[in-house]
């Protein structure tokens, strides 16, 4: 982190162990698991005020997640829960997770959603749209990481936003991490074609943008295109750390390339560096 130039570093965690494929006892007993031994490193490291505990739920289990949440808030301390997006039953913006919202909103704590592509096994996540089609690529397996994120992204955005739960949450705050950026645009223009949407919601579908936070690839070159188009945006960055994944930027120094990036203003680069995730996170600015 030193070297990296992170002041506070987001403990996201892993994916694969936590589909939301394992029976409800399972992965309800493996969330109170995961967040009290999260709680329990927060407690014995050297320097707790340097990381951002995140908590994750079983939310096909919409009752139990709104027990647990409150639970490692309230009791644990944790500062933001990670969902594994949409599940194969439900998007985000079904109204059988309203409850969750109501209770997320309550804390006053943000969502990070972190999808994955597949289990340790290998087994594709059969929530991904197109991950199927995506997994007979055998020649080029990065194909389900590359395209599948920013697929279910683009599914559970359009969710929360036409679905009506942005609108009936106006205080969610909701990142999508790792599934990269530059398809704002396109889905803001795309989303504001349903000329009904506006009348049945109140606002363009566009505007609910201002509850959706992405987090950018530092080597995304046309950040500068989204920050262009995106006035005010919440853009914020991560840098995978400690994966070897496409868009792990750790090695060569995240902040370093957002510091460095053409085209992109300097109050944009603040904003992605720090400034976005601290009101994602409701903290004070330093």
């Amino acid at each position: 982190m030193d070297w990296e130039g992170f002041d506070v570093h987001v403990l996201i965690p892993e994916n694969r162990e936590l589909l939301y494929t394992w029976d409800r006892d399972l992965g309800c007993e493996l969330a109170r698991a995961y967040n009290d031994a999260v709680a329990q490193d927060l407690k014995e490291c050297a320097h707790p005020e340097k990381f951002i505990g995140v908590a994750w739920i079983y939310l096909p289990d919409v009752e139990e997640s709104c027990r647990e949440i409150e639970r490692a808030v309230k009791t644990l301390g944790l500062k933001a829960v990670k969902l594994m997006g949409g599940f194969k039953d439900a998007n985000l913006g079904a109204e059988r997770l309203w409850p969750f919202y109501d209770k997320v909103c309550e804390l006053d704590i943000p969502i990070l959603v972190h999808d994955t592509a597949s289990d340790r096994a290998g087994h594709p996540n059969p929530a991904l749209v197109g991950i199927e089609q995506l997994f007979l690529e055998a020649d080029n397996n990065k194909l389900p990481f590359l395209l599948a994120f920013p697929f279910r992204y683009i599914v559970d955005i359009g969710s929360l936003i036409l679905r009506g739960a942005l609108k009936e949450f106006p205080n969610l705050r909701i990142c999508f991490v790792e599934g990269s950026a530059s398809f704002v645009p396109w889905l803001m223009n795309r989303l504001d074609m349903d000329l009904a949407a506006k009348e049945r919601l109140g606002k363009a579908p566009s505007e609910f943008f201002s509850q959706i936070w992405l987090s950018a690839f530092a080597a995304e070159s046309s950040l500068r295109y989204v920050c262009d188009f995106w006035k005010g945006h919440n853009l914020t960055v991560g840098s995978d750390y400690p994966h070897g994944d496409p868009s792990a930027t750790w090695k060569e120094g995240t902040v370093k390339m957002v510091k460095e990036m053409e085209g992109v203003s300097e109050p944009d680069k603040e904003k992605i560096l720090g400034g976005n995730a601290m009101r994602l996170f409701g903290m004070e600015p330093v």
